[in-house]
């Protein structure tokens, strides 16, 4: 009787220890679940060291020649001591005005008025001043002492307004 009594004993250890199996261990795992909503964004990392400079890239081509500018130019010349005019635009005519010791000059199509113009005027010996009167350019110019000349001299008048 020995023999089923152990059978016995050893039918009931091995069903302790299947029971104890299915409850210890896991089974197979079951499908997964439907995903749940994302988190919150986390907090932003520090800024990484900057790289390095990568090579100058080629040069681009010319561009297009703008249109030209507007010539503010609307008068000049040269005169010499004796009243003859050289390089002239716009010069009708020049004239030495010996009672006012002074140089005249018409230009042609402008009624000169000495603040509505740019004017130079340069000495070839002396200095010079100008000014206006009933549409004329007046040139005077002066020797070191300030005494008034009869001495030649370069103009430009501009139109500063130009468009």
């Amino acid at each position: 009787m020995k023999g089923p009594l152990i059978l016995a004993i050893l039918a009931t250890v091995l069903a302790i220890v299947a029971l104890v199996l299915a409850v210890v261990l896991p089974g197979a795992q079951g499908p997964a679940g439907a995903a749940g909503p994302a988190g919150p964004a986390g907090a932003t990392g520090p800024e990484g060291p900057q790289g390095p400079a990568g090579p100058a890239g080629a040069t681009g081509s010319e561009g297009p020649q703008g249109p030209a500018g507007p010539s503010m130019i609307v008068a000049m010349g040269r005169v010499s001591s004796t009243g003859s005019i050289g390089d002239a635009l716009n010069v009708t005519s020049v004239t030495w005005n010996s009672g006012l010791q002074r140089w005249e000059i018409t230009l042609a199509g402008i009624n000169y008025y000495y603040l509505d113009y740019v004017t130079v005027v340069t000495s070839y010996n002396g200095y010079a001043e100008h000014g206006s009167v009933s549409g004329k350019l007046l040139v005077k110019i002066f020797d070191a002492d300030g005494t008034p000349i009869q001495e030649g001299f370069s103009f430009v008048v501009f139109d500063a307004n130009a468009s």
